[in-house]
């Protein structure tokens, strides 16, 4: 009998939202901590790098919730050699939650990914309040100095 990994319905879920857009996903890599995938889309080709949390961490108020991903010295070496390669990089960040209906992705362009790397960050925290229309990822001190991402970025890029 095969074994669903718990990585598999957080990718899954990514790849349903894609295949449900007429993208048809190839995976170039794999392992439990982030996937890999050559996309074709109306809007060109990219490379998707992708990464899960399966839970938010603990908050102080109900209407905020925060994940944070490890950015490995691999997962940055990696990221910056498809940068320095040229391809129209794509990071996808799946912010899970108990009930697996209310999870999130937010999506990261190469611009993006690449201010956090130059910023040598070993993680990355991203959160969002309550019907706000952005993720905020904190570049240093605080929700007031942060990178915007639009929540609904996933959808616009496919």
């Amino acid at each position: 009998m095969s074994k669903i990994k718990v990585s598999d319905f957080y990718y899954g879920a990514v790849l349903s939202m894609l295949l449900s857009n007429g993208v048809k996903p190839v995976l170039l890599e794999s392992d439990e901590n982030r996937q890999v995938y050559d996309l074709a889309t109306d809007n060109g080709e990219c490379r998707l790098f992708m990464k899960y949390r399966r839970d938010k961490q603990d908050t102080k108020t109900q209407d905020y919730s925060s994940w944070t991903f490890v950015l490995t010295d691999s997962d940055k070496e990696e990221i910056t050699g498809y940068i320095q390669e040229g391809f129209n990089l794509i990071v996808a960040l799946v912010c899970g939650v108990a009930d697996l209906a209310e999870s999130e992705v937010a999506a990261l362009d190469r611009d993006q990914i690449q201010e956090l790397i130059m910023l040598d960050k070993n993680s990355i925290t991203i959160s969002r309040k309550k019907n706000e229309r952005a993720y905020r990822i904190s570049i240093g001190g605080g929700r007031e100095n942060a990178m915007l991402v639009r929540a609904n970025r996933f959808e616009e890029l496919f």
